[in-house]
């Protein structure tokens, strides 16, 4: 949420501690400092999945690798009987 401080020489609220532009993005506006409609999303520029401070370490979600056919352990061929031949 932004914070305002009232200007002595002009007599209006000002935004200050206004967060750079290149990570964070201002949505909405406030007639006054009371109003509370304004507020700021902040930008990652990375995949939040990496981002330490959005998802913490060890990840609550379960994964598993995936592997196919004889990469597992599997036989060449699960079929017990040979195709014929045509």
């Amino acid at each position: 949420m932004p914070e305002y401080q009232l200007d002595p020489r002009l007599g209006v609220h000002r935004e200050i501690n206004i967060p750079p532009e290149s990570a964070y993005l201002g949505l909405g506006w406030d007639d006054g400092p009371d109003t509370k409609r304004r507020h700021y999303r902040r930008y990652y520029n990375k995949e939040l999945e990496n981002v330490i401070e959005i998802m913490p370490r060890p990840s609550p979600f379960t994964s598993f690798d995936i592997m196919r056919g004889q990469s597992r352990g599997a036989k060449a061929n699960w079929w017990p009987f040979k195709a014929a031949a045509k």
